[in-house]
C-alpha cells in the first residue's frame, strides 16, 4: 500500500468513477522532472508517469466540489532556464480496482491542457502494471476533501 490517505471520520471523502486512457505521453517527462519536488513534498519519487482518468460526467462536480475544500499540498517547480513550469497541486486519494486499492495522489498541474474531467494519478507503483489495466478499464477514486 502506498503512502498519505489520511484515515479518521474528520475528512470527508468522495468515491468517483472513471475510466483509463492514454494521455499525450507526458506525464513521464514532467514527474521525472519534478521528481526531487515530488519526494519533498510527498516522501517519495512516484513512479515516472501518470496513470489518466476521465471522471463520469455525473460525478465531475462532485469531484470539483471536493477539490475545493481540501487543502491541497504543493509540489513548486523546478528551476529550468527558459523553462516556463508551474507548481502542481496533489491531493490525497485511493484507487479501487474490484477488491484491491493504492494509496494515490491526484494531481493537478496548474498549466494543463485537461479540464475537470480528467484526473492524472501519481503513484510510487506502476498502477497499469499492478492492477493490469488497459483503455477502457474502470476504476474508483476515493478522493480526500480535507
Amino acid at each position: 500500500m502506498g503512502e498519505g490517505a489520511p484515515d479518521g471520520d474528520e475528512c470527508k471523502r468522495i468515491r468517483v468513477e472513471g475510466t483509463v486512457f492514454s494521455g499525450r505521453g507526458e506525464g513521464g517527462f514532467y514527474v521525472g522532472i519534478y521528481a526531487k519536488q515530488f519526494e519533498k513534498v510527498i516522501g517519495y519519487r512516484p513512479y515516472p508517469g501518470t496513470l489518466n482518468v476521465r471522471i463520469r460526467e455525473e460525478q465531475v462536480e462532485d469531484l470539483i466540489a471536493c477539490v475545493k475544500r481540501a487543502s491541497p499540498l504543493l509540489v513548486e517547480p523546478p528551476r529550468i532556464e527558459g523553462a516556463r513550469l508551474g507548481g502542481v497541486y496533489v491531493y490525497r486519494a485511493r484507487i479501487y480496482v474490484g477488491l484491491d486499492y493504492r494509496d494515490v495522489y491526484l494531481v493537478r498541474p496548474a498549466i494543463t491542457h485537461y479540464k475537470w474531467d480528467v484526473v492524472e494519478i501519481v503513484s510510487n507503483e506502476y498502477l497499469r502494471g499492478e492492477f493490469n489495466l488497459k483503455d477502457g478499464d474502470v476504476v474508483e477514486l476515493e478522493v480526500y476533501c480535507c
